[in-house]
């Protein structure tokens, strides 16, 4: 995995947008998922952040990306009069979040729903992303950011930092020192095209390696 690498390439902190194809998103899966619950994803990060459970048309069960309650929401329409069976497809709370801060309802049968979570609920999602050892603390090298500009190499920032948390710490297997390799678990969710709102699931072994003198990835990896 770090063949070629330059251990003394100097770290970084970067900001990046997600690169990944539209309807195309990463999750690290909490070890206990909320019950019946649906993805929350963000097209700004290319990632799940958390999860919806529907109590009642128009009112969900909101969860973060750890799979923790945080708070009740319930989503105002932003669409003209509906009629029960659009009410009813509104209670499945699939929420995708646009770049607009926008979250929205699709169904394959009948015209979109739009509906709006609330910027509370939005940056609280998203803040709760930095509990722990926090992105902002993570650097990476030059040669690792540029592959985070390449849709098949590109890997959340958070995504990378939970692996860091929550995976499995080896040494590196070329024993360069200060070099370590965590390696976790994590899904791609594909929409399938057919379904709107739904998604494929694939899993892959991420594996990140870190100088951890000042934590700065310098390389990274996911593979089947």
């Amino acid at each position: 995995m770090s063949v070629g690498l330059i251990t003394d390439e100097p770290g970084r902190f970067y900001t990046f947008q997600s690169t990944l194809p539209a309807g195309e998103y990463f999750e690290f899966r909490p070890r206990n998922p909320p019950l019946n619950s649906k993805p929350i994803v963000d097209d700004e990060s290319g990632m799940c952040i958390g999860y919806s459970v529907a109590q009642a048309p128009g009112l969900w069960q909101i969860y973060d990306a750890d799979g923790m309650f945080v708070r009740l929401e319930e989503a105002p329409l932003e669409a003209p009069l509906i009629d029960p069976t659009d009410l009813a497809l509104i209670a499945f709370g699939a929420f995708r979040l646009l770049r607009a801060g926008k979250a929205l309802l699709e169904s394959g049968v009948k015209a979109a729903v739009t509906v709006r979570l609330s910027e509370a609920t939005i940056s609280l999602l998203r803040g709760r992303l930095k509990m722990g050892l926090s992105v902002r603390a993570l650097r990476m090298s030059e040669s690792s950011a540029k592959h985070m500009l390449t849709p098949g190499r590109y890997v959340p920032l958070q995504i990378q930092e939970k692996a860091i948390r929550y995976g499995i710490r080896k040494p590196d297997p070329l024993k360069k020192p200060g070099l370590f390799r965590y390696e976790a678990r994590m899904y791609k969710l594909v929409e399938d095209r057919q379904n709107k709102g739904t998604y494929i699931y694939k899993s892959y072994r991420l594996e990140v390696l870190v100088r951890e003198a000042d934590w700065t990835i310098m390389h990274f990896q996911y593979m089947p």
